[in-house]
């Protein structure tokens, strides 16, 4: 849900219309959005790496929280379940984040689109972006979802050190 919630905002953001969005169904896709063509490369690329960003900083402000609280915990069953919660959501956000196959997938077509039709030098470096997030979608079938929210919460945990 929080995946397809930064693919609004970000529609949001930039301005591009949206015409249905499905935050959560039984069958696959799990959500999706529907918005209109961004106009211009920016809004394609911030619409489709916008879980990434979204869904990793909600998790590293998740994770802060969790990590301020238990340096100061003080023992109650409101305290406790809220910790659980906070955990729960910021990992289940991070392993979340990347951006899907269809994400990377439209991507591609749009820096295609901008580099061999509208010769545009910046779309060129977005091919390594878009190779990450092919790889990151393969990787996790070994859980690599699981290490970058690990990655996350070790992050939260050394920048309140």
């Amino acid at each position: 849900m929080v995946h397809e919630f930064s693919h609004v905002l970000f529609c949001l953001i930039m301005n591009v219309r949206i015409y249905k969005v499905c935050y959560f169904q039984l069958k696959n896709p799990a959500g999706y959005v529907e918005h209109q063509a961004p106009r211009n490369f920016i809004q394609a690329f911030f619409i489709s790496v916008g879980p990434l960003l979204f869904g990793s900083f909600f998790s590293l402000l998740l994770f802060s929280f969790d990590i301020y609280f238990l340096k100061n915990f003080q023992f109650s069953i409101f305290n406790f379940i809220t910790i659980i919660l906070a955990m729960w959501f910021g990992v289940t956000i991070a392993i979340n984040s990347f951006p899907s196959d269809g994400d990377a997938k439209v991507l591609l077509s749009e820096t295609n689109h901008h580099v061999f039709k509208k010769i545009n030098p910046f779309a060129l470096i977005i091919y390594p972006i878009i190779l990450i997030i092919k790889v990151a979608n393969y990787l996790r079938r070994f859980y690599f979802d699981w290490i970058y929210a690990t990655f996350l919460l070790l992050s939260a945990y050394l920048l309140l050190k």
